[in-house]
């Protein structure tokens, strides 16, 4: 799904989306560091992202969990005031950090008269990291923690089964935090390695929203972080996924009460941006709450699944497309049916053009309740920063509308064949099958 906001006014997308380009401006510091900044000086709070561009993408079958260790690192508490974390919430301010596929990003949102002081200290915790031994032992310790407490749910469970299923090669295939035996074996100086390499200027971005003056800003940035030197990461590209030409089964027994079924085909990347638009609407047509197809199908008209839904993040290469439904084990079979009956009927004939323009509209309506706050808003501009350029998101809503009825079907058609797909069974403790009669089921 794309990130991005337009206002509906009597059903029609407005003339200026949220992420209005006209009020972003973007300069690039001396040592590579974009810096992207969108004023909006309706309350005195700005926000500010720092993306770096490295993820679990970015890792090998051996260091698989090194981006979120060093994710980690970055705010491990030392005890004394140099703590970045702390220090923020302190003063009132919201931080943030995740890691992702294809990047890393810390946000903090604060008071705008608090800018000077944290730009430094937000520069120092990104690209002066100083990491021991111990502290990575402390951290192997709480990640490992975090990961019992993830897998004993059935959601990241499914997660790491289905991408797992879906790449043989390419390393969408390792769970973002890793496992539990590449995160027992990483040392500090595997930490410091990935850190040193993609934790430089040049491979980063710096993103403000919010009560904040362009030309200030920018000053700011080059004072904070321009001390720091450009860099060079060394990024590997990783090995060509083969493209699926089969469909692969796996079943897992978990819980008590309800099945879940997952189907996830392979989907568009950021290089194919028609494609990822045509894409984005059929995740909508199928599955927007009670307007799409497929909860009408299996949880009004037939009472097959109590929820359902779909997920396509756009990724820096091609991702996946993402169907999952809560049944039960006398309604497995049938649930299943009408998922694929469903994306038939997409493959088979253009949609209508009222369901094509309602899609749409239902997009706008989301992205603009999704990008209200101003985190939200340095998040969708980093996001796309990070994997391409933030422009596609400024230049999104006009390419959705350019899908049409055809495009739609020739996108649904390339990708989310009958024959293509990996599917993820979760049964619970009592239905314990092999994964061949849970294909045959």
């Amino acid at each position: 799904m794309v990130v991005v906001a337009a206002l509906l006014i009597g059903g029609q997308a407005a003339a200026v989306p949220i992420l209005d380009p006209a009020h972003i401006q973007e300069a690039t510091l001396d040592n590579g560091l974009r810096v992207i900044v969108k004023e909006e000086p309706y309350w005195p709070v700005v926000a500010v992202g720092v993306v770096i561009k490295a993820g679990s993408g970015y890792e090998t079958e051996e260091d698989a969990g090194v981006a979120h260790m060093v994710e980690h690192l970055l705010f491990e508490d030392s005890g004394d005031e140099t703590a970045l974390g702390p220090w923020i919430e302190d003063m009132g301010g919201y931080v943030n950090a995740s890691t992702r596929r294809d990047f890393t990003q810390v946000t903090v949102a604060v008071a705008s008269k608090f800018l000077p002081d944290i730009m430094p200290r937000l520069a120092q915790g990104v690209f002066a990291a100083q990491f021991t031994e111990e502290q990575v032992a402390r951290q192997r310790q709480i990640i490992a923690r975090e990961m019992a407490d993830q897998y004993a749910t059935a959601e990241r469970v499914l997660e790491k089964l289905i991408w797992q299923l879906a790449y043989t090669v390419h390393p969408y295939k390792h769970p973002v935090p890793g496992t539990r035996e590449t995160v027992a074996g990483l040392t500090s100086q595997e930490a410091h390695a990935f850190y040193q390499n993609f934790y430089v200027p040049s491979n980063a971005a710096l993103i403000a929203v919010g009560d904040v003056q362009t030309e200030k800003f920018i000053e700011l940035a080059a004072s904070g972080f321009g001390q720091y030197s450009r860099g060079t990461a060394v990024i590997r590209e990783p090995p060509t996924e083969p493209p699926q030409t089969e469909i692969r089964t796996d079943a897992q027994v978990m819980g008590k009460h309800a099945t879940i079924v997952q189907f996830a085909w392979h989907a568009p990347g950021i290089a194919s941006k028609a494609e990822v638009c045509a894409m984005d609407l059929a995740y909508t047509i199928l599955g927007e709450g009670p307007h799409g197809w497929l909860d009408k199908h299996l949880c009004q008209e037939n009472q097959l699944a109590v929820a359902c839904g779909v997920q396509f993040l756009t990724q820096r290469e091609p991702g996946l497309f993402i169907i999952t439904v809560l049944t039960d084990s006398d309604s497995e079979l049938a649930a299943r049916q009408v998922v694929l009956e469903d994306i038939e009927k997409l493959r088979a004939e253009p949609v209508p053009e009222q369901t094509l323009q309602q899609a749409k509209h239902r997009l706008y309506t989301e992205y603009a309740f999704t990008n209200e706050a101003y985190t939200d808003q340095v998040d969708t501009l980093a996001f796309y920063e990070a994997i391409d350029s933030y422009h596609f998101a400024t230049e999104y809503i006009e390419r959705v509308n350019q899908v049409t009825a055809a495009d739609l079907q020739a996108v649904v058609n390339k990708y989310l064949g009958p024959d293509n797909y990996n599917l993820v069974i979760v049964r619970p403790e009592g239905d314990e099958i092999s994964v061949q009669e849970a294909w045959r089921r």
